[in-house]
């Protein structure tokens, strides 16, 4: 065709056929019908008539009528299209087979069909097929087509969806005696195709001994109830056992009796297996769970319930990250003398046996020089050398107090630690004290600083995890956690120690949090003396 052919539309009435309908004009009739016709069949069909130049050559042809599921490459369905050209929305049918069967039909007039013809829409480019049937109604053309490609994807998700699933679906006919096998029911059974299915009895034969039981229990159901029955059994196969989940249902007659059994099988083998070994990952770090929180007990044991040291009533919490239950951070609180109460908080950097191991080698220390007489500070320097000796490859901080109840003097030392709390009636304020952290530096000394308490008074004794948190200045929480122990103890007047600890959480639950409050006892009345 030449470029310069310009399409124009038929004289009127040039194209419409002539049905004989009374009372209809010819252009009428045509039209109506054709869409009429259309409406009530369920195959994808056009009716369209020829747009020729003026050389009387066709150059196009125009949709008058459309079934309700035809569509075009536009994406335009049923009546939609009617009024469009098809060479302008389908620039890629011109040379083409089918334009060339439309040209020869509307010709002819004799019809003609294309079996699997293949073409590629111009907005993907996927290759599809079609079987197209062109004949002439009047003076346009019904061209109908059938989509291959629907059918052929539609199978070939399903094989995809088969072999992702590891799974088939079966067919057996009780009384016709045909049974169908899906190709990946095939494989899971290690089965020759050309072997043929299994029929029921020949596949309890594969069912393993045990699971006979299970098996015949599920066919039994089929003839009882209604619905689906839903099983597990081992299978024999050339390769050794396999675990399989079947989903069956029956299909019964007009007396109820089952002459059908459809079900899909699933090969759940390997499934089964990860599921056994997870279950013993669980199982095994439930165990491990349980050894180190034992062994964190008995590294660092805490009472849950407070205790008196002198005439402090002391309580103390240990609470493990959630995701490493083993940490470093540490208490102790040692009754020196009668009148001599020593207390400490400590946190070794890192998590796990490493921390652990630091946590415990501090700790232990400690004890011992408790009874040595030393102050808070030179507590402090014997632990900074013990930790370079021992364990160069760690850090920690900590916090040591001494407390004196015959004047109610408490002398403390920091080594990069949270201050200690003071709380006094209401009033939460910060003992800051500066000091370097532990195993940073062989060469340093550590000062003390005192207050003399007053009875009734709290001291808060606390590792990072209780004000720490991603995002969020170490400063901000320390207010946050002053205020709220403000809060709790004017609310709780009667129970102090018991209104500070209910509102010590850890802010950062990947870090463990240690802590620490003692209270100043009112003094004791006097012993009366006896007669």
């Amino acid at each position: 065709m030449s470029g310069d052919r310009v399409p124009r539309r038929p004289a009127q009435g040039a194209w419409a056929p002539t049905f004989g309908f009374p009372g209809r004009s010819a252009e009428t009739s045509a039209g109506t019908l054709a869409q009429e016709f259309l409406d009530a069949i369920a195959d994808r069909a056009v009716w369209a008539t020829p747009i020729r130049n003026e050389s009387g050559e066709i150059v196009d042809f125009e949709l008058r009528a459309a079934s309700p599921t035809a569509m075009n490459t536009a994406g335009l369905i049923g009546l939609a299209q009617p009024g469009r050209l098809m060479r302008q929305d389908n620039p890629e049918i011109g040379d083409t087979e089918v334009w060339e069967c439309m040209l020869r039909v509307m010709e002819s007039g004799k019809a003609e069909e294309i079996a699997r013809y293949e073409h590629s829409e111009s907005e993907d480019g996927v290759v599809r097929h079609a079987n197209y049937a062109v004949a002439r109604i009047g003076d346009g053309l019904l061209i109908s087509w059938t989509r291959l490609d629907e059918e052929e994807r539609l199978a070939m998700r399903l094989r995809h969806t088969e072999r992702l699933g590891n799974l088939g679906w079966v067919h057996w006919g009780l009384y016709s005696g045909e049974i169908i096998w899906s190709p990946q029911l095939y494989a899971i059974h290690g089965r020759d195709p050309d072997d043929g299915p299994l029929d029921l009895q020949e596949y309890r034969a594969i069912v393993h001994p045990d699971d006979l039981v299970i098996f015949d229990q599920a066919i039994a159901m089929l003839t009882e109830t209604d619905g689906p029955c839903e099983f597990e059994v081992r299978i024999r196969v050339p390769d050794g056992l396999r675990l399989i989940r079947a989903c069956i249902e029956a299909r019964r007659d007009i007396r109820g009796r089952p002459i059908e059994v459809h079900g899909v099988l699933q090969d759940i083998t390997h499934w089964q297996r990860t599921a056994d070994q997870l279950a013993d990952v669980r199982q095994r770090l439930e165990e491990e769970s349980q050894l180190t929180a034992e062994l964190q007990h008995i590294i660092m044991p805490v009472q849950n319930e407070p205790f008196p040291e002198a005439d402090l009533e002391v309580a103390v919490r240990y609470l493990p990250a959630q995701m490493e239950p083993l940490g470093g951070d540490w208490y102790q609180a040692i009754h020196v003398s009668d009148e001599e109460v020593l207390l400490a908080v400590g946190d070794v950097a890192g998590h796990g046996l490493p921390a652990a191991s630091a946590m415990a080698k501090l700790r232990h220390a400690i004890t011992g020089l408790a009874f040595a007489q030393h102050d808070p500070g030179e507590i402090l320097v014997v632990l900074n050398r013990l930790l370079q000796r021992m364990r160069p490859d760690v850090i920690a901080t900590a916090v040591v107090a001494h407390y004196r109840s015959t004047d109610r003097t408490f002398t403390w030392a920091h080594a990069g630690h949270p201050p200690i709390l003071l709380v006094r009636g209401d009033t939460v304020r910060p003992l800051f004290h500066t000091g370097m952290m532990l195993g940073v530096s062989q060469q340093v000394t550590y000062c003390c600083d005192r207050v003399r308490l007053e009875p009734d008074d709290l001291v808060v004794m606390f590792t990072d995890g209780l004000i720490e948190r991603p995002g969020r200045d170490l400063a901000e929480g320390l207010d946050v956690l002053c205020t709220a122990i403000a809060d709790a103890v004017r609310a709780r007047p009667a129970d102090r120690l018991a209104a500070v600890m209910g509102v010590l959480e850890p802010s950062n639950p990947r870090d463990d949090t240690c802590m620490l409050v003692a209270r100043v006892m009112p003094a004791r009345a006097p012993i009366p003396a006896t007669a």
